[in-house]
């Protein structure tokens, strides 16, 4: 397994509100059977029965893109697998705590880069345009998803290669009252770019497969009431991103 090359400084960061969690005891707007209900979706939606997609585990993690730092908010079982990390370690965390501990020259500073100005336009209600050199779509109109790989650390320190094929669900408790959250479908690449080109190959699959799971997740998530949005409030200016 080859190591994911490092590339270009990060931007510029800006000021925002950071949220502070309610105490542990109020965070119950992901529950461990609302992540056992969507593992089982995933697994049942990609797989054939026999074997998954490429013969790959994925896991899904949901983010709240109105919320400054786009904190995770829930996450199926796979990812609590995927990554060592338990529910409680992970929802109210940036994604970027599997990165963070990854050595500097093992971290794609591009894939970084893009991966926060997806999240920023989302949080801004704005359109994301591909880079140039983005190699999964036509890179002269606006995308709601975004597929890279990234080098992460799971809880006991060992690497891995991480997809990240994120897009934006519309989401709610109430219908008519969807508002945008990015799901993240996650799997160990343990074959590094070489399976990031075959699940290039079926990205038509792919991205009807997750619409397939949004109708799952829509459900899930209209039982779970206590919703992030919920549970934050401000508490001082850093960087956000």
């Amino acid at each position: 397994m080859s190591p994911v090359a490092s590339h270009a400084n990060m931007p510029e960061s800006y000021e925002v509100d950071v949220p502070e969690l309610m105490p542990a005891q109020e965070q119950q707007f992901w529950s461990e059977e609302a992540a056992e209900m969507l593992q089982d979706s995933v697994d049942k939606i990609f797989s054939d029965g026999k074997t998954s997609l490429l013969g790959l585990d994925f896991s899904f993690t949901i983010a709240d893109p109105s919320v400054p730092e786009c904190p995770l908010i829930g996450c199926s079982t796979g990812f609590t697998t995927l990554c060592g990390y338990g529910m409680d370690d992970i929802v109210g965390q940036n994604c970027r705590f599997l990165v963070d501990p990854v050595p500097a020259h093992l971290i794609d500073q591009k894939t970084r880069d893009h991966t926060k100005e997806f999240c920023r336009a989302v949080h801004n209600g704005a359109e994301w345009m591909p880079p140039t050199d983005y190699p999964f779509a036509p890179v002269d109109k606006p995308l709601e998803s975004f597929v890279c790989m990234q080098t992460n650390a799971r809880k006991d320190g060992t690497l891995f290669n991480n997809l990240f094929y994120m897009k934006v669900f519309e989401l709610g408790t109430e219908l008519g009252e969807e508002t945008p959250y990015i799901v993240a479908l996650q799997a160990d690449l343990k074959e590094g770019k070489e399976d990031l080109v075959a699940l290039a190959n079926v990205l038509g699959e792919l991205d009807e497969k997750m619409g397939k799971v949004q109708d799952e997740l829509s459900a899930i998530f209209f039982c779970e009431c206590a919703l992030s949005r919920q549970l934050f409030k401000p508490r001082r200016q850093i960087s956000a991103f």
